[in-house]
């Protein structure tokens, strides 16, 4: 059968023809060029090297001996697993265990993910980080007392760096990220628009906790309840970050509530812990916490999804219109399309 690996018009290069051009000459016409013929070791790295030089990143595939120091030179070098000799194997950074170039695909698409989760779990880390760090810092500005004390902080450490946080890392992968144009090399983890996620983040959990802790600090004087309803009010909102932090652009109502299975255990341990840390007698005096009644939960739950609306008021106005109503369009144009046929079978 036919690969189809050339069409009309396209560029083709020989080894010979690689060998008379200079580095700088073949940087200038190897974008233009479809296949590569009759080429060496030597070929090979030659034209890894002008690709490299124009600033792509560079995956190299082989099975022979004579591949081997081609990928080693790649920025990815794969080798196959079943027909490739051990030098190759040594070699390349990725062995395809199956000889299937759709293996390299799925292994783009699951490293598409894994950056995106890993952006996703910094997000959520610094956020929260930031909010808890500068509510300590507003008290003491202010010259008032500590709103959380030291166990109350730790268990909230434990929530950031514990089950919500580690369950953003096993998040599914999303279509919107797989489709995304592959990223520069030089492009950092923390990019303007996740750091202004964060700050938003960060502010609204500052926002919320400490005016909790200014309306019951009324009598100038810290009780157990004012610290409970301050950590309360501290833990609910690391929650719903946690939730907003799920997907930098697409809604959680698209992306789907139950997709992440590990985030909703985790997410529901967390909170039964909370309700023990409030409620359970003996661990009530070692978090020094008193109980709540339903319509202070009531209200420190509607209090702290505000940082899940306003994320989602965000990735809404991030969003181009077209692909926000786009599934609504699509419903209907089918819906009519059905009608349409009905109606022609009736007559």
């Amino acid at each position: 059968g036919r690969l189809f690996l050339y069409r009309e018009g396209d560029c083709c290069l020989s080894g010979e023809e690689v060998d008379q051009l200079s580095l700088t000459a073949l940087q200038t016409r190897v974008r233009n060029v479809t296949i590569f013929y009759r080429t060496g070791p030597r070929h090979k790295c030659k034209i890894v090297k002008a690709l490299q030089h124009c600033g792509l990143i560079v995956a190299m595939t082989g099975d022979g001996v004579n591949d081997a120091v081609a990928l080693k030179s790649s920025d990815i070098g794969i080798a196959m697993g079943c027909a490739g000799t051990d030098v190759c194997r040594e070699a390349a950074d990725i062995v395809l265990l199956d000889d299937n170039f759709a293996t390299i695909l799925a292994a783009m698409e699951e490293g598409k993910s894994i950056f995106h989760n890993i952006r996703n779990f910094v997000g959520f880390q610094l956020s929260t980080s930031i909010a808890a760090l500068s509510l300590i810092a507003l008290s003491t500005l202010l010259s008032l007392p500590t709103p959380l004390n030291a166990m109350q902080i730790l268990y909230i450490n434990i929530l950031m760096d514990g089950p919500p946080a580690q369950s953003l890392g096993v998040e599914p992968p999303d279509e919107m990220v797989i489709k995304q144009p592959p990223r520069r090399s030089q492009d950092p983890i923390l990019d303007r628009q996740l750091m202004t996620n964060v700050l938003f983040a960060a502010s609204t959990i500052l926002i919320g906790t400490f005016g909790i802790f200014w309306l019951e600090l009324a009598d100038n004087h810290v009780t157990p309840r004012d610290t409970t309803m301050t950590f309360t009010c501290f833990v609910l909102f690391d929650m719903f970050n946690a939730l907003s932090f799920r997907s930098q652009k697409k809604s959680i109502f698209s992306l789907g509530f139950t997709t992440n299975r590990m985030f909703l255990i985790a997410v529901s341990l967390s909170l039964f812990g909370q309700l023990l840390v409030i409620y359970f007698p003996p661990l009530q005096k070692v978090f020094q916490t008193e109980s709540l009644s339903v319509s202070d939960l009531l209200l420190l739950v509607c209090l702290s999804s505000t940082v899940f609306v306003v994320s989602e008021i965000r990735k809404f106005f991030r969003t181009p219109r077209w692909n926000v109503f786009k599934p609504w369009v699509t419903c209907h144009s089918r819906c009519r399309g059905r009608y349409s046929k009905f109606g022609e079978s009736m007559v």
